[in-house]
This record gives structure tokens, C-alpha cells and sequence, in this order.
């Protein structure tokens, strides 16, 4: 009884946000039509700020699938102003772990084991606490250093519900505002999110990548520990590394910004247009920086199986960009069923710019305001599942080549393995 009055209290606070939102701006948009062109924006900048902080404490204090989704919105500029970006962004270290004695019990639970059988030494304090689960560092009864990941124990049920209540929120504001259709973004969302919570299939999709990047001198990705794989756990060994955005330390293993950048670049281009399956989750959390600027991919929970189609209509986008060819990127989007509302050649480039050029950290909100202004008035109207996932990447390669400082752009480090995916 109280689970099912837990719930309908989250789908009731859900649904009165939905609404406050809605009609705020409905508000918002009326009054700006009244306005001078400055005076409108401010309001609607206003009106930006105030809900982009209220969707901030929806998902911390509701947390599932609400912080995974914020994490993943708040990656994409193309999609949402600046406000909201700024603000979800903040979600990536917003989760608070739960306590120890839940962990014991989930880990005894899924292995019918004490704890103190199964580890020599488990670290009560998580390394990191996400939205699905949380991991420790701990030690094998043969020496080995190892990380433990650790879902939710009611995380399963919630993230049912939740992808529920966003596909019906999103479809309703879809029919009265077709503008602002994100039907495509939430049902790639909720029919990818479910996956995460199969450790199994995690721990097979990390021995696949593992074995697909094993060619490539830069790049780690942790391994499996055989025998210690569950549902809801899921052991890899420990890498000992640094945070990406830990910049003084990383500097230290990696002086070289550019080498650094390039080999996260190589890592995901390998696995997007030469593998056809990559890490959809990327964020700066998920990447350690180890000593001789090499780089280790963690979290392979949400990986996604590209099509062929996509994989090369993909490259083909990769190229047309790196060369600035508006014939080549319009058949590269009609071959992936991408629409933008302009397809002259200028429109075309400027939408492409604003989607995958680097965008200097520290810009300014007028510059920002700007390029939103740009898209907007060429806005991605139609957008297939697949480079929903893709667009998160972008997303990161965009990220990381800004922060780094390089001079060279995603698209041109992505080129050989576009030109090698075509020439297949």
C-alpha cells in the first residue's frame, strides 16, 4: 500500500510540473508578442532560468531515470537553451550514494554469499555514485585491485514507472505544441535506460568493446572479472587513473592536449563507423586519464548496436562536415533520415557548425544566446533513435576538444575512420 501511494505521488509531482511548464510558457509566449524584440527575450530568458532550475530539483529529488535523462538533455545544445544545458549539466555529480549496509545486502543477495567470502577488502565509501547504481573499490581474495558496480535495489521498479510518465508527458506536449516534439530523444531514452539495468548484458558488451579497441595503443577499457558478474553486480578490475576534468593532474599524465584529445577521438570513432557498436553514454565521469596520456572508457551499461545504414550514412555526415560539402551533408541527413527546416547550402553549414564545432568554455551567454538564436532559425525537425545516441558523442568529443584547448575539430580527427567505414 505505501509503494503504491509512493508512486502515484511521483507521477502526480511529474505531471504538476509538466503543467507549471506548459502554461508558464504559454504565458511567456503570449506576453512576448506584446514586447519590444529585446524586452521578449529577456523574458523568455527569464522564463528558461526558472524552469531549467525547477527540472534541476525534479530529477535530484525523484533521481532514476529523471537524472539519467537530465544528464543526457543536458549535453544537447541543439535541442534546448542555454539555461537548461547549464543547469542539468550539474546533474553529472548530483547523485548521493546510498548507504553501506544496502550495498551489503544487495552484493550478499546476488551472490548468496557473505560479503567477507566474496572480497578480501571492500571500501565502504563509493568511488562514484550515478543514477542507477553506484561502485566501490574493493580487493579479490587473490590480490587483484577490482571496482564493484552495485544497482539500486529499487531502481527497476522506478524506472518502469518513470519511462511511462515521460512518454506520456512528452506525447501530450507533442499534440498540443508540435514544435517541441521530443518524442524521438525520450523514446530512444526509455527503450535504451531499460538495458542499463542487465549487468550481464553490460558485462558482455565490455568484453566486445574490449576486444575491438584491444588494437588500439591508447585506449583501456577495464576487464571483466569472470565469476563475479550478476544482475545487479558487476566486478571489473581497477584502473588507476584520473578524472578527465581534473585538469592539473591530467595535465601531469597527459602534457600533450591534442595527443589526448585524438585518442579519445580514435576511441570513439573506432567503435561508432569502424565497429558499429560504442559506449552511448558518454561523459567526462566515464573517461580516466592514465599515465603516457592514455585514456580508459568505464560504464558500458548503455551501448548501442548500430545499424550498417547508419554507421555509413553516419561517416558519409562526418566527411560532408570535415569538408564543408552542403551536397554531401544533405545526402548524408537524407540517407539518415535527418529534416532541417532550411536546406540552402548556408543554412546548412551554419546548423552543422552550431551541432559539432568545438564551443570555447569559457564563451559568452551573448555568443550562446546567439548560436541558439542560429539554430533556431534552422531547427533539426526530424531526427532518427539511432543519432540521438550518436548525438550524445558529438556531444563529448565537442566537450572535451573545447576544454583541451585543441585547435582541430571532432569532425576533421573523425575523418579516417569515416573514410575507412565508406571504403568498405
Amino acid at each position: 500500500m505505501f509503494e503504491t501511494v509512493r508512486r502515484l505521488r511521483r507521477t502526480a509531482r511529474v505531471a504538476r510540473a509538466g503543467a507549471r511548464i506548459y502554461l508558464g510558457y504559454k504565458r511567456t509566449q503570449r506576453r512576448a508578442q506584446k514586447l519590444p524584440p529585446a524586452e521578449a527575450e529577456a523574458a523568455w530568458t527569464a522564463r528558461h532560468e526558472e524552469f531549467a532550475a525547477l527540472l534541476y530539483r525534479l530529477a535530484t529529488d525523484l533521481r532514476g531515470l529523471y537524472i539519467k535523462s537530465g544528464q543526457f538533455i543536458g549535453t544537447r545544445t541543439d535541442l534546448l537553451p542555454e539555461p537548461y544545458t547549464r543547469s542539468l549539466s550539474r546533474l553529472q555529480d548530483a547523485v548521493p550514494p546510498h548507504p553501506f549496509p544496502v550495498v551489503r545486502r544487495t552484493i550478499e543477495e546476488q551472490f548468496g554469499e557473505e560479503l567477507e567470502e566474496l572480497f578480501a577488502a571492500f571500501d565502504p565509501e563509493p568511488l562514484a555514485s550515478a543514477s542507477l547504481a553506484q561502485v566501490h573499490r574493493a580487493r579479490l581474495p587473490d590480490g587483484r585491485d577490482v571496482v564493484v558496480k552495485v544497482q539500486y535495489p529499487e531502481v527497476a521498479g522506478l524506472v518502469r514507472l518513470d519511462v511511462r510518465n515521460l512518454k506520456t508527458l512528452v506525447g501530450v506536449v507533442a499534440r498540443l505544441e508540435p514544435s517541441f516534439d521530443y518524442r524521438t530523444v525520450v523514446n530512444e531514452i526509455a527503450s535504451q535506460v531499460p538495458l542499463e539495468l542487465d549487468f550481464e548484458r553490460e558485462a558482455e558488451m565490455t568484453r566486445r568493446v574490449r576486444a575491438n579497441l584491444a588494437h588500439l595503443p591508447g585506449v583501456v577499457v577495464p576487464a571483466v572479472v569472470d565469476g563475479y558478474v550478476r544482475p545487479k553486480v558487476l566486478v571489473t578490475e581497477y584502473v588507476d587513473g584520473v578524472r578527465l576534468l581534473d585538469a592539473e593532474r591530467r595535465d601531469a599524465h597527459a602534457p600533450d592536449r591534442t595527443a589526448l584529445a585524438e585518442a579519445i577521438t580514435n576511441a570513439y570513432g573506432h567503435q561508432i563507423m569502424v565497429d558499429g557498436l560504442f559506449q552511448a553514454d558518454p561523459h567526462p565521469g566515464n573517461i580516466l586519464v592514465l599515465p603516457g596520456g592514455r585514456v580508459a572508457l568505464l560504464d558500458f551499461g548503455l551501448t548501442k548496436e548500430l545499424p550498417d545504414a547508419a554507421r555509413r550514412g553516419f561517416a558519409r555526415l562526418v566527411l560532408g562536415t570535415a569538408n564543408r560539402d552542403p551536397g554531401e551533408i544533405l545526402a548524408a541527413f537524407r540517407e539518415l533520415g535527418v529534416r532541417v527546416r532550411n536546406e540552402e547550402p548556408e543554412a546548412l553549414l551554419a546548423t552543422l557548425a552550431i551541432l559539432f564545432e568545438p564551443r570555447p568554455i569559457d564563451a559568452p551567454r551573448a555568443e550562446l544566446r546567439e548560436r541558439n538564436r542560429a539554430l533556431r532559425a534552422n531547427p533539426v525537425e526530424q531526427i532518427p533513435g539511432d543519432l540521438v545516441l550518436l548525438g550524445r558523442v558529438i556531444g563529448l568529443l565537442r566537450g572535451v576538444c573545447a576544454s583541451l584547448g585543441t585547435p582541430l575539430s571532432p569532425m576533421q580527427m573523425l575523418r579516417p575512420y569515416a573514410e575507412r567505414a565508406l571504403a568498405r
